[in-house]
């Protein structure tokens, strides 16, 4: 079974990952401060990103677990 990725941010090649919830959007290269997405949000322009949602979702996980612990 092939497993098909979800079209959101966190799934995109062109998503920048800022903290556990949110990041920028790199489609247009031509802007001075790329837009804030969050990682549910999605567009027309999605890319996949390949396994990059994986190391995105460790980074995520290990990060929560690291607030958790110093709280």
């Amino acid at each position: 079974m092939i497993n098909v990725q979800k079209k959101i941010c966190l799934s995109c090649r062109k998503f920048r990952l800022e903290d556990t919830q949110s990041g920028v959007c790199r489609v247009d290269k031509s802007v001075e401060h790329y837009p804030m997405k969050r990682i549910k949000d999605s567009c027309e322009k999605w890319v996949d990103g390949g396994h990059q949602v994986n190391i995105r979702e460790g980074w995520i996980k290990s990060t929560l677990k690291k607030e958790r612990e110093e709280s």
